[in-house]
C-alpha cells in the first residue's frame, strides 16, 4: 500500500524539526501526534526515536514504527522514510535504478522497485556521486547480492557520463547485479510533459531524467566501455534518425505522455509498465 498515513510521535524537539523540515521539503505531508493521544489501529507509518519507541509500541497495533535511533546517518533514515511512504514499507527492496541527466544542473531520478522514490537536480558531479552512494549504502545494506543496480545515463556530455562511468565502475568494483546504459537525449530537454502540480513543481532537468529512464540505450560493461568510447561506437547510440521517427509519433500524443509520466510520478504505475505503454504509442 502506497502512501499511507504518515505520523511524527516524538518529544524530541530536535528530532521533530529536523524531520518535519525534510518531508515539508519534499512535499510529504505527516500528521502530529503528541504522546498519550490514541495510535491509529490502521495501516500507518509513525516516525519516532528509539527512546520514544519503546514507550509506545504495541505489538498489536497495524501501524508500522520507523526509528530513528542517535548517531544514524539523518539523511539515510530520510530515505527509508520516503520509501515507506512512497512505495512499500519493506526490509528488503531487491532494484534501485537511478536515471540522468547531464549538464550544469544535473537532474537525477530514482527508482526504487521500479517504483518512483525520489529526484532532485545536482550541480556537481561530487554531489551526484554522494547521492547515488547515500541511496545504494541506504537499500542494500541487509541485501547487497539480491539488489539490482541499474544507470540510464544521457550521453549530451559525454566527457561528463565517461567520467561517471568510471566513478561507478571504481565504487562498485566487483558487484554483481550493476546495469549501465548509455542513453541518446533527443529532444529529452525539450519535451514539456508535467502539467503544473499542487504538491510540487519538477525542474525541466528532473523530467529529462524522466523521460530518459523511459527509453533503452547501449549497454556497457568494465570490460566494454572504455572500447565503445575509443572506437566511436557511439555514433550509432548519438545518430538522432531513429530516435526522431520513434519520438515525432510520441509528439503527435504529449498529453498521452504526460499523463503516463504524471502517473509514475505519483507511485501509480511502475516504470516497467511505464515503458510498455511508451512502447504501444510508437507503434500506433
Amino acid at each position: 500500500m502506497r502512501n499511507k498515513h504518515l505520523y511524527i510521535l516524538t518529544e524530541n524537539l530536535n528530532f521533530f524539526y529536523k524531520i518535519n523540515k525534510r518531508l515539508n521539503e519534499k512535499r510529504i505531508k505527516a500528521e502530529i501526534l503528541n504522546p498519550g493521544n490514541k495510535i491509529p489501529n490502521a495501516p500507518s507509518i509513525i516516525l519516532t526515536t528509539r527512546d520514544e519507541f519503546e514507550s509506545y509500541y504495541n505489538k498489536d497495533l497495524k501501524v508500522s514504527f520507523l526509528v530513528y535511533s542517535k548517531g544514524e546517518n539523518f539523511e539515510q533514515y530520510l530515505l527509508r522514510v520516503i520509501s515507506a511512504y512512497r512505495i512499500e514499507y519493506k526490509n528488503n527492496y531487491l532494484s534501485l535504478t537511478f536515471s540522468i541527466d547531464p549538464g550544469k544542473k544535473i537532474g537525477l531520478m530514482i527508482f526504487l522497485d521500479d517504483y518512483y522514490l525520489d529526484s532532485f537536480c545536482c550541480y556537481e558531479k561530487d554531489e551526484l556521486l554522494v547521492a547515488i552512494k547515500n541511496n545504494i549504502h541506504t537499500f542494500q545494506d541487509s541485501n547487497p547480492n539480491l539488489m539490482v543496480l541499474t544507470f540510464k545515463l544521457g550521453m549530451g556530455v559525454p566527457s561528463f557520463t565517461y567520467e561517471l562511468i568510471e566513478n561507478i565502475f571504481k565504487f562498485l568494483h566487483g558487484r554483481k547485479n550493476v546495469n549501465i546504459f548509455l542513453i541518446n537525449e533527443y529532444k529529452s530537454s525539450k519535451m514539456r510533459i508535467i502539467k503544473k502540480q499542487k504538491e510540487r513543481n519538477f525542474s525541466k532537468d528532473e523530467i529529462s531524467a524522466l523521460i530518459l529512464a523511459f527509453r533503452k540505450g547501449i549497454e556497457v560493461n568494465e570490460k566494454n566501455y572504455d572500447s565503445i568510447y575509443k572506437q566511436k561506437r557511439l555514433n550509432k547510440l548519438q545518430n538522432e534518425g531513429v530516435f526522431k521517427r520513434n519520438f515525432e509519433k510520441i509528439d503527435e500524443n504529449i498529453n498521452t505522455l504526460g499523463e503516463i509520466a504524471e502517473n509514475v510520478l505519483h507511485g501509480e504505475i511502475s516504470l516497467k509498465e511505464s515503458t510498455r505503454l511508451i512502447n504501444e504509442i510508437r507503434y500506433y
